[in-house]
């Protein structure tokens, strides 16, 4: 066993040498230009057509922490779980949110507010108050820890008529070097159509289970969790959609409702329209695919209720009818929802169409897909003004330190390209003091003859793995919001300059500069055996 764990070990740590990374050519053309066709709302891979709305209807969230240098101390300012709160208590007929950590794992140290504690108060209260409301929650079976743990909170839920599901990630795409992965999904069938007896066969045979490191469950892990486990794919999502009675709100997030995240810089935007249907729709084909499976946590046991469940909790809504509105003076702003690699199709058209004078801040947890680097660059040649970067140095996960992986090489490696070839871009660190700077948002920006504000945000990091239809994620594109991308400019300028005597970032060179090396990154962004 101990052979097999430190096999693991060496593969999730991408030690090891294998080619490939970003094009390095100084003659790589320009990136080519990309049209997309809008997808119908199935599980993976969606993208929703333009949704037109007043900027009334649109809003931006921030939470974000900093180091006073005066008191010594960190401090936090928090709006998101204020913006997912304000939603529960406007709900009259519906809340369905997915999220990839919903507990208090990984919690050492008191946060700066409990809002696991505060969402499920919020939630039970909602439902005692209106026992007609629908709440649906999703959750990554992480929250499971891969096995049969089920978190106090949502034991609490459950037990007051909220209904929960895991994300079956059976059909989502496995990494190059995952060959166990047509295996898992053979048995996983096999399982299926024999009514669960070959998994509790295997189980048997897995006695005792499987011991890891974290050891949420005491347990341990049965045969289907170590090889979800292994998987290293997850319901990455971040999302919130409820329904007041005469209009649908959606929350597109890069926040985990998750104590020990608490501190973390994150972002969020709210929308009002028919675009939280397509959403809802999105999530509900999540619902479909999973609520098979025997780890369903149902607020209703009965038969009846769980035939009818997506018929009477979940009812389908008409895509083909929602009302897309059309760009007016009254409604400028458009809003597109989208998953997976759409988000990666999407992220480079939005850099391939950057003009010379434009603006560009990106804010990421973590940059490593070649395609994306490889745009970034491309862009960076014809820029008047620099591009502005704010990375995570990768080295703070809940309490334990990481060794700077993907993110540091990363920036190395454009550091140097911005050597040899010109590139007009600025790299800085947030500097973070046990949380991460989790922000996963760019913006886009032009105040001239021809004004642009576009922004990009939500759950996917920049990595193959959050873009390439292997982890479930959901991000917001907003064209038009001269309101929004005001606010997150204003933020990022703060956080660059440390403009208000905080401290937030912290020059390039000097304290994160450091690496371990290309190969791990590399190696690692290829093969997809990896966290990140």
């Amino acid at each position: 066993m101990k052979s097999r764990i430190t096999l693991l070990f060496l593969i999730v740590t991408g030690f090891g040498c294998c080619p490939g990374g970003p094009n390095t050519s100084a003659s790589k053309s320009k990136i080519p230009n990309l049209t997309f066709e809008i997808s119908k709302p199935g599980r993976l891979a969606a993208q929703s057509p333009w949704f037109w709305v007043s900027e009334e209807k649109i809003a931006l969230q921030a939470s974000y922490s900093g180091f006073d240098p005066q008191s010594q101390q960190c401090f936090s300012r928090l709006s998101i779980g204020d913006k997912a709160l304000d939603m529960i208590e406007d709900a009259n007929k519906l809340i369905f949110a997915s999220v990839f950590l919903f507990d208090t794992m990984y919690s050492k140290n008191k946060p700066p507010r409990d809002i696991v504690k505060e969402l499920t108060e919020a939630l039970i209260e909602k439902k005692k108050l209106n026992g007609q409301i629908k709440i649906v929650v999703i959750l990554d079976p992480i929250n499971r820890a891969y096995g049969n743990r089920i978190a106090p909170a949502v034991r609490r839920l459950v037990d007051n008529g909220v209904d929960v599901f895991y994300s079956d990630l059976i059909s989502t795409k496995g990494s190059p070097f995952d060959l166990l992965e047509p295996v898992r999904d053979g048995l996983r069938v096999v399982d299926r159509l024999t009514g669960g007896a070959l998994g509790k066969a295997l189980a048997l045979i897995a006695s005792p289970k499987i011991p890891i490191p974290s050891r949420l469950d005491p347990e341990g892990l049965s045969i289907e969790g170590f090889w979800n486990f292994i998987a290293l794919k997850a319901n990455h999502r971040k999302l919130l959609v409820t329904d007041s009675g005469d209009t649908f709100e959606a929350l597109v997030s890069s926040a985990n409702p998750h104590n020990a995240s608490i501190p973390s810089t994150n972002f969020s935007v709210s929308v009002k329209g028919d675009l939280a249907k397509y959403i809802y729709m999105v999530l509900r084909e999540d619902v479909k695919f999973s609520k098979g499976l025997d780890y369903v946590l149902w607020a209703n046991k009965s038969k009846q209720y769980k035939k009818q469940f997506l018929t009477d909790t979940l009812p389908e809504i008409d895509t083909d009818s929602l009302r897309t509105g059309a760009k007016s003076q009254s409604t400028p702003v458009g809003v597109c929802f989208m998953t997976e690699s759409r988000i990666r199709r999407q992220v480079i058209e939005m850099l391939e169409d950057a003009r010379p004078d434009d603006r560009i801040r990106i804010q990421m947890f973590y940059l490593s897909d070649f395609k994306v680097i490889d745009a970034v660059i491309e862009t960076a040649k014809r820029l008047k003004e620099p591009m502005r970067i704010i990375l995570d140095p990768n080295k703070d996960a809940f309490g334990k330190e990481k060794d700077g992986t993907p993110n540091r090489q990363v920036a190395a490696f454009l550091m140097q390209k911005k050597k040899e070839l010109g590139l007009n871009f600025e790299i800085r660190w947030y500097d973070t003091h046990g949380e991460q700077n989790h922000a996963k948002i760019m913006t886009i920006t032009n105040s001239g003859e021809e004004p642009k504000y576009e922004l990009m945000n939500g759950s996917a990091n920049w990595t193959g793995k959050n873009l390439k239809d292997i982890n479930l994620e959901a991000n917001i594109r907003v064209k038009g919001s001269k309101k929004i991308a005001a606010q997150f400019n204003r933020l990022f300028d703060l956080f660059w300059e440390n403009a208000d005597g905080m401290v937030y970032t912290v020059e390039y060179h000097g304290k994160y500069e450091a690496h371990t090396g290309m190969k791990k990154w590399r190696n690692g962004e290829k093969w997809g055996c990896v966290t990140w």
